[in-house]
């Protein structure tokens, strides 16, 4: 069931949608600009009978509890062309633990037509490009905020032009690394908070007229008289509570719509050429003053010195500096130069990607839009052999170094080469994603990394193909994914610890190599301990099957499965997913990269 793919250039989609909204000269609103693509639609799309994928959003799989991304077979019912949507009645699910209503709305932009249909007499090659020309437009050009824009506006003439000389900076990276990085960032925070803010003004619709309705009720069980209310009544009280209810999304509501507004005004200015060049130059004298700072009076030479290592430390009194200085003198090679830094944030805009940074204990803040790689490491400083952070539940958390977002970042950390991270707690509570390893090798000893315990999306660590992953006396807990090993990956744990995630393990392929050291690797209350996707199993009509023992998942994989483990108080130990029933692989496959290509905070070169 693999769907249609198109090789277009980035320039032809640009120019088709800038072709769907030719215009006249007459002035075009924000609001004439969906009517453009709705008149294009109609006359391109398949009203109804086509097979199509779904990949639902992040925001109703965070709502169902269901793993992101998620994708589902089903057929088209209808095309809704005044609003860029379509009933989609689904058909298939690839887990019999996804639950979905059988008939759902859903947007145009998230259905990928599959080659293969049940009436081959549906134009719907038309159909799959007319989709990918929309998706494209409100992916890379179209922005959330644009639908507030006045009438009397021509959002034509103010904007295509310059989103289209955005769109192209950003994809051929003609814009310096830090300021496309930010710009990303922006884009995909924006437009998670639109689709967050629909479905909670859905929500809050729903349940106004539930109120409603009780309320409606009520005053029919009362034979139309009008009654007090009295404190102690049980209609009363499930009325307040049906009330209450509202107040958390309302909360939510203005929040976003506040964070949304900020990033509007700093994206209006940065849509301009001539800003954007400006901001570029004062991110880069902002950062030669930096540099210049640290004692040296030629900035370039600094950058060209001997390896240095920075110690980040917190306000404290002096005594206790001088005993993090000591305690520093232990991790410092002789020849090594030191330079101290007022913040993790400032220090990692100004090293070299092979410094090593050591932490004092206490948090540590950072919106790091780079990589990091080349043998570098982020140490926390501690006593040696007495922070073993597989027990960290007994360590206080001021006693550690505890690196977090200092915004609601998409991704904490994105390695792409050899790292090391040391004795540290990383915080990614108010993050989707961890750390995201997408080439060479990280090496992991003694850290913890918690999640929020709640979100079905979040994931602590992810590997993509190629790199390979190294634990080492760590605990990641309450995640809705510990780790992730995409196919060609490979992961060593040496007493590591996963517990309180819906799935502590995730391989997704065959080709994945796990190799669980010793004996102390442990999956604790997890509802799946290990998740194996992709795996034939002897009985090709099942789903899916469970096993009780690490040992038994081996016996499938002789070659690439090593090791044991403890399984401890788990719903699943593990489960597998079979090879033959995958709706699509490549399809899959594809929809999970496009996804973190969005997301990975990089601007590859």
């Amino acid at each position: 069931m693999d769907v249609y793919t198109f090789d277009k250039s980035f320039l032809e989609r640009l120019r088709e949608a800038e072709a769907v909204l030719s215009w006249d000269g007459a002035v075009m609103p924000a609001s004439q600009v969906r009517s453009e693509w709705k008149s294009f639609v109609e006359l391109q799309i398949e009203p109804a009978g086509w097979q199509a994928i779904w990949k639902i959003p992040r925001v109703i799989c965070e709502d169902l509890k269901l793993r992101y991304p998620t994708i589902v077979y089903g057929s088209v019912d209808q095309v809704i062309f005044d609003e860029l949507k379509a009933v989609f009645c689904v058909t298939a699910v690839q887990d019999n633990d996804v639950h979905l209503p059988e008939r759902n709305e859903v947007s145009l932009i998230e259905l990928w037509p599959t080659l293969q249909q049940e009436n081959s007499a549906l134009n719907v090659d038309t159909t799959a490009e007319c989709i990918d020309r929309l998706r494209f437009f409100y992916t890379h050009v179209w922005l959330p905020w644009d639908k507030d824009h006045d009438d009397d506006r021509d959002w034509v003439q103010m904007h295509l032009q310059a989103r289209i000389q955005l769109a192209c900076d950003l994809s051929k990276n003609k814009l310096p690394r830090t300021l496309a990085l930010h710009i990303r960032t922006l884009l995909m925070e924006a437009r998670y908070i639109q689709q967050r803010l629909e479905f909670l003004e859905l929500d809050l619709s729903d349940a106004e007229e539930e109120s409603e309705d009780e309320a409606l009720a009520l005053s029919d069980n009362a034979g139309g008289a009008k009654s007090k209310r009295t404190t102690n009544s049980p209609s009363q009280k499930q009325a307040n509570i049906s009330l209450n209810k509202s107040n958390l999304p309302v909360t939510d509501l203005m929040c976003l719509h506040l964070r949304l507004a900020i990033i509007r005004s700093e994206f209006e200015i940065l849509e301009n050429p001539e800003m954007r060049r400006a901001y570029s130059e004062l991110q880069s004298h902002t950062l030669k003053r930096q540099l210049l700072h640290r004692g040296s009076g030629n900035a370039d030479n600094l950058r060209n010195d001997a390896h240095t290592c920075y110690l980040v430390t917190q306000p404290s009194e002096l005594s206790q500096q001088l005993d993090l200085l000591t305690l520093a003198k232990q991790y410092v090679r002789p020849e090594t130069l030191v330079q101290l830094g007022n913040n993790l944030q400032d220090v990692l805009s100004i090293c070299k990607p092979n410094d090593n940074i050591l932490l004092a204990p206490g948090l540590h803040t950072i919106k790091f839009l780079e990589h990091l790689n080349d043998n570098g490491s982020i140490k926390g400083l501690v006593e040696p052999g007495a922070a073993v952070l597989a027990e960290t539940e007994k360590t206080p958390n001021d006693k550690l170094a505890t690196v977090s977002s200092s915004d609601e970042d998409s991704i904490l950390m994105v390695i792409d080469g050899d790292y090391t991270l040391s004795h540290l707690l990383l915080d990614c509570r108010n993050v989707r994603r961890g750390i995201l390893l997408r080439a060479g090798t990280l090496l992991l000893d003694g850290c913890r990394l918690i999640g929020d315990g709640c979100s079905s999306t979040q994931e602590g660590i992810v590997c993509m193909p190629q790199a390979k992953l190294l634990l080492q006396g760590c605990v990641i807990e309450s995640f809705a994914v510990g780790v992730s090993l995409q196919a060609q990956s490979s992961a060593e744990f040496n007493d590591v610890k996963l517990k309180k995630c819906t799935t502590g393990l995730e391989v997704l392929d065959k080709s994945v190599v796990v190799n669980l050291q010793g004996s102390n690797c442990l999956f604790k209350d997890c509802k799946f301990g290990i998740l194996a996707d992709n795996y034939q199993l002897p009985d090709s009509s099942e789903k899916t099957m469970t096993l009780a023992r690490y040992i038994d998942l081996k016996s499938y994989n002789k070659s690439n499965l090593m090791g044991s483990c403890e399984f401890r108080n788990c719903q699943r130990n593990v489960r597998v997913l079979n090879e033959s029933d995958q709706l699509s692989k490549r399809t899959y496959k594809c929809l999970l990269e496009d996804d973190l290509a969005g997301e990975n905070k990089e601007n590859i070169n």
